[in-house]
């Protein structure tokens, strides 16, 4: 376990190691200008604490500190900036308060001194301690904690440190308050509070169910128990007194914290954006009116250049699920939208040269065929070619997706998942599958033992990416750590993948290759040892000594003892895609994306992949050999951007369908905001080369995380070292942003910021404080998860955002992504989508299926998911817009996709806000040139303008009055390139997705 010291020394180091690593120039490109200043009087999800010994309030508003008199008034910031802080609450005489604190990378309890100047830390460990109430004595703290592998309550000896379990049930037992006699807590059980006796361990109900209850606080004489309750659009406050329960006060926005006793009679709590004080009797209300000012330290550096133009040669680093064959002498891997084998030593030779979708190649144990997926005949199947003659054979010929396939030892089978992430067998002779393992949470890649009776796989239990080891013959799984605490880096390419001789896992965990020694059923032997020291992915053995693994684009060969690496060359480059043609457009209308107005009767002149003139039609124009395209019927708009999606966590499963629909749509660019790094990486250069069909692609890698993960692209991150790692990998594998996590802690996301700031890339995460005041460019979705389970920027279900929030990102400048999943309701108003000849060919079976369920949502006509919105909710989410956009905030479009519906989502997005309130500009404008200048490619994207890269939408309708139009497309162009969109559906035609 790292201690906070510990952590904070590393921090320091590797800001050394950054400065002395970065170039003198880059140095000069990046500084940070003087402060900004932001002073608000109101707060959203503030929290609030009072000192019993003078009546001073602190207050945690936006994870910061503040204290000021029990009056009121200019409240002074106090603690770290980084101290992370929830939950405080005063000591009983006052002179420190206790808080849970994220700032070694774990919920821990925490005490600090009332002007935040002596922090201490009282628990430890690799485990959450939330939700601190102190004891009547002021020796104890009574805390939930997860110790015991279920959320117990506890409590913590202040002086000593001694821990004890006061709580064993199976359920989750939280937010406890103690008893003002010190002999039993309370706490929130389900819909109940329960409360238990310290000494004897019986539990009895103080609060029978109360749907929502929360945050539960006894008075102090022990008459009446405060807490929150959930409800009926609303968050009230409530107090339980000799069996009844009554509303106190009328705000309906109160915020999630226990309110704390002022007397027996008087409660201060936070709601609706204000410090309240109210009689619990009789609800009598007063303010304490606050300011509270904000610095926020906004970083000013050079974009990374982007050159769109150059036909010079680029060495291929975007290599997927490399293979060594069994001999050692030959690697197989995915590159450019192709699958390729090649001689170590050797130069690469295409096995397919196709436009479709080919992914996860893998060798037979006798090196004598290759199994591979690909979406050749529709939809993605497996593949196995014979390496000598070339000849290959479709195994599986499913509706839904099959990838990821694995030999068994005797060459007879193959393992494979699918895409409802099952596990399962195919029989080669036979063609009989076999369900192996049940839907999973996005599993790993399995690797067959080689005594073929049992599978290894990285699966999520217990928010860390561990190994589950299926037993064939009885179908019994079990999970093993890779190490203590430890998580395999990915669930992908990551491993674990057994040795030929069935002595070795070998997986990526902490940014390198381990090795763990097993007994033939997978179970450890002993710990995993480390075998490469520099950023490592995707390992893959020879024989039972040897393994190959990438290292940010390379391919490095090392050895089970961890000897010295060496390069396996991969002589592979590509150019850039850029068309030698001239094209004239006659627009009958354009909305060039600067102002409000279209143009009418617009000649473009587009030369290779760059508008060369924007003209009013001339129809004696020569058109000197160039080609005509009669868009007099239809408005050109500049290409859409989604700035919000996570490009490849399906695209397995989708295929070539992915990149179609979304320009079929008019989505020529797209930004990603978490992604498996090297399946990234090749899909932007397969667009760029032109090997695959898509929008321009801004990548990134796996989200940063901490220590505990969830999602199958995100990265944990556990050490100073590891952060250094995968800083590498931004770097070398030249990523557009970098986007840190949940749990990723805050003060190494500041160290990310500024490192990503001097390779000219921005950073984003969920969060708004303190990013902000730290150099973190932008901020993902008007609300997304957090660690604390709901988002202190905003929760417009009950009233919010408040000042705070709409200053903090007006004033500093922190675009929003939009990601409007309540904006699903807009299907409503428009229930021909899920016929749509795009939607009807393009789309998966699944993915159709989960459009058509939203559908019915809006409808009313079937259950509503728990991304799906109401256009109540719908409204309120595009209220929070319009203040933001009134208050000078940037609002950017973006989905989430594929989490929400592929290409479809972003005209949703635009149609809510242009239904509840935005104007048609503003709406165009967020999904086409303030995109482009988040981005950093003003100069050459988002905008119809000479000079520009030629990214064009050609509709029917206005859009710049009716925002509906802009998904009725014609034509789009891509760099140059013009596509019917029945030329970017005749792939597919010959089915549709399967009802």
């Amino acid at each position: 376990m790292r201690t906070a010291n510990h952590r904070r020394l590393g921090g320091a180091a590797l800001v050394c190691v950054m400065v002395v690593s970065s170039a003198t120039s880059a140095e000069a490109r990046h500084h940070r200008p003087p402060p900004t200043t932001v002073t608000v009087s109101e707060g959203t999800n503030l929290a609030v604490a009072v000192s019993p010994r003078d009546g001073t309030i602190v207050m945690d508003l936006q994870g910061q500190l503040f204290s000021m008199p029990r009056s009121g008034g200019a409240a002074t910031a106090i603690g770290e900036d980084f101290l992370d802080p929830f939950w405080p609450v005063f000591s009983p005489d006052g002179s420190r308060i206790a808080l849970q604190s994220f700032a070694d990378g774990m919920f821990h309890i925490r005490t600090v001194t009332p002007d935040g100047r002596n922090t201490r830390q009282v628990t430890s460990g690799e485990y959450d301690d939330l939700y601190p109430a102190w004891s009547p004595d002021g020796k104890q703290i009574a805390f939930t904690s997860d110790r015991q592998g279920t959320e117990d309550i506890w409590t913590v000896d202040v002086q000593s440190g001694a821990l004890k379990r006061i709580t064993t049930a199976g359920t989750r037992e939280a937010q406890p308050t103690w008893a003002p006699d010190g002999r039993s807590i309370a706490y929130v059980q389900g819909n109940t509070v329960e409360s238990v006796d310290v000494a004897t361990g019986a539990v009895r109900t103080v609060v029978p169910a109360t749907p929502g209850i929360s945050a539960p606080s006894w008075s102090p004489d022990g008459k009446r128990l405060a807490f929150v309750r959930t409800g009926q659009g609303a968050r009230t406050l409530a107090v339980s007194e000799a069996g009844a329960v009554r509303q106190v006060g009328t705000y309906r926005d109160v915020f999630p914290f226990p309110p704390r006793w002022l007397s027996p009679d008087e409660l201060i709590y936070g709601a609706n954006g204000r410090i309240a004080v109210s009689h619990a009797a009789t609800g009598a209300t007063r303010v304490v009116p606050f300011t509270a000012t904000f610095s926020l330290r906004r970083d000013s550096y050079d974009r990374k250049q982007y050159d769109f133009d150059s036909r010079q040669p680029r060495r291929v680093r975007g290599i997927v699920a490399p293979a060594l064959s069994p001999d050692g002498k030959s690697v197989v891997f995915k590159a450019l939208n192709d699958v390729w084998l090649m001689p170590v030593g050797g130069a690469p030779a295409r096995l397919t040269r196709d436009s479709f979708y080919e992914t996860d190649p893998a060798w037979s144990r006798d090196g004598t065929r290759i199994a591979y997926a690909s979406d050749k005949a529709g939809t993605m199947d497996l593949y196995v070619l014979d390496v000598a003659s070339r000849r290959e054979q479709r195994v599986t010929s499913t509706a839904g997706a099959e990838v990821s396939p694995t030999w068994s030892p005797d060459g007879r089978a193959l393992a494979f998942q699918d895409n409802t992430f099952q596990t399962l067998t195919v029989d080669l002779a036979s063609g009989a599958v076999t369900r192996v393992l049940g839907q999973q949470n996005a599993p790993g890649r399995p690797s067959w033992s080689p005594d073929g009776k049992t599978l290894a796989l990285t699966v999520n239990a217990l928010e860390r990416n561990q190994i589950m080891l299926v037993d064939l013959a009885s179908r019994r799984t079990r999970t093993v750590e890779p190490a203590p605490f430890g998580s395999v880096s990915t669930r992908g390419d990551d491993g674990p993948v057994w040795s030929p001789d069935g002595r070795w896992l070998a997986f990526s965990m902490d940014g390198t290759i381990s090795v763990l020694p097993v007994d033939p059923t997978g179970s450890p032997t002993g710990p995993a040892r480390q075998v490469t020291r520099e950023a490592s992915d995707a390992p893959s053995w020879g024989d039972a000594k040897t393994l190959l693994y990438l290292n940010n684009g390379r391919l490095k060969l090392t050895t089970v003892d961890g000897g010295p690496a060496r390069d396996v060359p991969v002589d592979l480059t590509y150019t850039r895609d850029k068309p030698d043609s001239r094209v004239v457009i006659h627009a009958g209308r354009l909305w060039d994306g600067r102002n409000p107005e279209p143009r009418t009767n617009v000649d473009i002149v587009v030369v290779g992949n760059r508008i060369e003139q924007v003209e009013a039609h001339r129809p004696d124009r020569p058109r000197d050999g160039a080609r005509f395209v009669d868009a007099s019927e239809y408005t050109v708009t500049p290409g859409l951007v989604d700035m919000h999606v996570h490009q490849e966590i399906r695209s397995k499963f989708v295929g070539d369908r992915q990149g179609r629909v979304l320009l079929a749509y008019g989505i020529t660019t797209t930004r990603s905001t978490g992604d498996p790094a090297y399946r990234a990486l090749e899909d932007r250069e397969s667009l760029d080369a032109g090997a695959r069909t898509g929008p321009r692609f801004f990548m990134t890698g796996e989200m940063l995380e901490g220590s505990r993960v969830g999602w199958e692209f995100a990265r944990p991150v556990r050490s100073p070292q590891q952060v250094e790692l995968e800083l590498s990998r931004v770097r070398e594998l030249d990523y557009d942003m970098v986007k840190t996590y949940e749990r990723f802690p805050f003060d190494w996301q500041a160290q990310v910021a500024a490192r990503a700031h001097r390779l000219g890339i921005h950073t984003s995460s969920h969060y708004l404080y303190p990013g902000i005041a730290h150099g973190v460019d932008m901020k993902e979705h008007l609300a997304g998860p957090s660690k604390w389970g709901f988002g202190f920027p905003r929760d417009s279900s009950f009233g919010g955002p408040y000042e705070d929030v709409i200053q903090l990102l007006a004033r500093g400048k922190m675009a929003v992504s939009t990601t409007l999943f309540s904006a699903g309701s807009m299907m409503a108003d428009d229930p021909g989508m899920v016929e749509d000849p795009r939607v009807r060919t393009l789309y998966t079976g699944q993915e159709w299926q989960a459009l058509n369920a939203k559908l019915l949502c809006a409808q009313g006509r079937g259950p509503c998911g728990f991304l799906d919105g109401s256009p109540e909710q719908a409204r309120r989410d595009v209220g929070l817009i319009s203040k933001l956009l009134a208050a000078g905030g940037i609002v950017l479009a973006g989905t989430d996709a594929p989490l929400d519906s592929m290409a479809v989502s972003l005209h949703l997005n635009l149609r809510a806000m242009a239904k509840y309130g935005v104007t048609p500009f503003q709406v165009l404008q967020s999904a086409t040139l303030l995109s482009a200048r988040r981005l950093g490619v003003e100069e050459d994207l988002g905008s119809v303008e000479p000079g520009k890269l030629a990214d064009l939408v050609f509709t029917e309708g206005d859009p710049s009055r009716d925002i509906a139009a802009l998904s009725n497309i014609k034509l789009v162009m891509k760099n140059g390139r013009v596509s019917t969109v029945d030329e970017l559906l005749a792939p597919f035609r010959g089915g549709s997705a399967p009802r």
